[in-house]
């Protein structure tokens, strides 16, 4: 699952999820958090008014732009089907906000550095509209880089240049410190939510998917079965005589027996089949895109890979009865999925009483 070369050490595959989930993340969170630029923006016009009240005027125009600005593309995003612009506007809203505050003061006669500082806040928003660390380090550099001609053009002397690249860089600095904390949290939490999703579908014995995992996925093999007019096959499993193995040598040996038995029926299986723990002794695969000779097919396979193994702490083999059921026409997916399921089971049935270690495919 891990991988160094990335952060927070996820391989490729895990951190775009990562990604794509701070992503809705944001898209959820901060619909509405425009509003607070565009406050913050025109509230500082106050303080222009204070340290200047001949020009503050002039300087809250340029304010109450900006905070159009800012208002117009909050409006925008929160239309249908625009909220996957959020992250982008968001990030434009930020440099936006700055820029307005830096042009604002601007045109203060008095207390320009005064003025400025307003932006630090501003600045110090963007942790908060970032996917990670690695976003905001481009958000701040583009910010940067957008900035600075603004800075030489308007600053009224070189120590008010000066003076807004110290601010700038201090809000930077204390920006990424921030970020990264962020980041930190938000990674934990979407490990935990990972291991909570793995658990929540995992057999805790085998590590295979559990009876809710493997429903959740029959129903979305037949959902895309429903589409392509593929078949899909279920194999139903159960350990012959099972009970008496607990009862001989003990549930630990019996739970080894488990074990071993998960990991030969998955050796006897597709990449892309999905095998899982039914409960008790019974195991089940979903087989995608597998006709009903091709799943029995599969299950002889099972069956025989069972048969030919031993296991430890038992002196003798055991066996597997199996019932196999596939898809015809496929209406509603939920629905097909608990016929399968019944069929296989009284295949399965079959199976046990003509004989156990057999394959029921018909």
């Amino acid at each position: 699952m891990s991988d160094p070369r990335l952060p927070g050490g996820y391989d490729p595959e895990v951190e775009a999820h990562f990604r794509e989930s701070r992503v809705n993340s944001l898209i959820h969170v901060n619909m509405n958090t425009f509003w607070s630029i565009a406050i913050i923006l025109l509230a500082f016009g106050v303080w222009d008014a204070f340290v200047d009240a001949a020009n503050w005027r002039s300087a809250f125009l340029v304010r109450v732009a900006g905070a159009m600005t800012v208002i117009a593309t909050g409006l925008f995003q929160k239309m249908p089907g625009k909220g996957a612009w959020l992250p982008t506007l968001a990030k434009f809203r930020l440099i936006t906000a700055v820029i307005s505050s830096v042009i604002a003061a601007s045109m203060l006669d008095e207390g320009y550095v005064y003025g400025v500082a307003g932006l630090v806040v501003i600045i110090l928003t963007g942790p908060y509209i970032a996917i990670d660390s690695r976003d905001l380090l481009k958000t701040n550099v583009l910010l940067i880089a957008l900035l600075m001609p603004v800075v030489f053009a308007v600053a009224p002397t070189q120590f008010d240049m000066i003076g807004t690249g110290v601010f700038v860089l201090l809000a930077i600095a204390v920006s990424t410190l921030l970020g990264r904390v962020l980041e930190s949290s938000h990674r934990r939490a979407f490990s935990l939510e990972l291991e909570q999703h793995r658990d929540a579908r995992t057999d805790a014995l085998t590590g295979l998917a559990n009876r809710r995992a493997i429903q959740e996925r029959g129903r979305v093999e037949l959902k895309l079965a429903k589409r392509t007019t593929v078949p899909v096959s279920v194999v139903l499993c159960d350990l012959d005589h099972f009970k008496n193995i607990n009862d001989r040598y003990g549930h630990e040996t019996g739970d080894a027996a488990l074990v071993k038995v998960a990991a030969v029926l998955k050796a006897a299986l597709r990449e892309t089949d999905a095998l899982g723990r039914w409960g008790g002794e019974e195991f089940i695969a979903v087989l995608p895109a597998t006709t009903a000779p091709g799943a029995r097919e599969v299950a002889e396979r099972m069956r025989a890979a069972i048969e030919s193994i031993s296991f430890p702490g038992l002196a003798e083999r055991t066996t597997m009865s199996i019932g196999v059921a596939t898809s015809q026409e496929i209406n509603d997916p939920v629905d097909e999925w608990d016929l399968l399921i019944k069929e296989a089971d009284r295949r399965l049935y079959r199976a046990k009483h003509d004989g156990r270690n057999q394959v029921v495919s018909d």
